[in-house]
């Protein structure tokens, strides 16, 4: 028995190494293995923040030019409802409800942070002078030929005030014809010129107000972004540093 059991303590390792060769190696977890891709780093130029260089970035989102959507709200004709109705106390009875109707008109405006800007400073502020001088000169022809007609319509007041003057004054009827003629006169110059003026007078505001009464938006934002560039430039504002404002600022 003795002899048994030294055999057995013999034959021990190799049984164990033989174990040992024949277990296949575990395979390492895939989840722990893979490669986790990371997000890029933000730029390093953002890390580096002086108060002259915090200036700048503030400088730039307050003066750059944007082209932004706009949506106005205008009111149309108006219109008046009627109806009756029959009951206690009062009996039969009547209501009148009248409504302003409001139209929505799509437009584009540019903007120079919260500050919508008007045509000319548009133009000067991105640098086109010769579109900025033609367009002026546009709208002070189109003012000017506005206040010939506004002229015209006084003098037409003029003319109806004089008249009725002279016809509650007049002795006579011939004198009452002549001065009635010179009321419906001066009537029909009131209205023509008001009604003269109001073609050059809202064509010029409309020139003045709205970018898109004498550009397309596309040249308006070529604009913008040229008039941008320039002043990225001026600020040495990294262009990644642009991009990130342009992208996070709306007002």
């Amino acid at each position: 028995m003795i002899a048994t059991l030294l055999l057995t303590l013999l034959t021990a390792p190799s049984w164990a190494e033989t174990t040992d060769a024949e277990t296949p190696p575990v395979a390492p977890d895939s989840a722990e293995t893979a490669t986790i891709e990371k997000l890029p780093p933000p730029p390093q130029s953002l890390g580096q923040l002086t108060p002259e260089r915090l200036m700048a970035l503030r400088t730039y989102k307050a003066k750059r030019l944007q082209v932004r959507a706009e949506t106005e709200y205008r009111g149309s004709s108006v219109a008046t409802f009627t109806s009756m109705s029959y009951g206690h106390p009062h009996g039969l009875g009547t209501g009148v409800v009248v409504t302003d109707n409001i139209s929505t008109f799509r437009t584009w405006g540019v903007y120079r942070g919260p500050q919508r800007l008007s045509t000319p400073d548009f133009l000067t502020l991105s640098g086109a002078d010769a579109d900025r001088d033609a367009l002026v000169s546009d709208i002070r022809r189109l003012r000017t030929n506005a206040r010939r007609w506004y002229i015209g319509a006084g003098i037409g007041v003029a003319g109806v005030v004089a008249g009725l003057v002279g016809m509650a004054t007049a002795t006579d009827i011939d004198t009452y014809n002549q001065f009635n003629r010179v009321s419906l006169g001066g009537t029909f110059l009131t209205i023509s010129g008001l009604f003269g003026a109001s073609f050059p007078g809202s064509k010029a505001e409309r020139l003045y107000k709205y970018p898109g009464a004498s550009m397309t938006s596309d040249q308006a934002n070529d604009l913008a972004h040229a008039a941008n560039e320039t002043l990225r430039q001026e600020l040495s504002i990294a262009p990644n540093e642009a991009w990130l404002l342009d992208l996070g600022a709306t007002d």
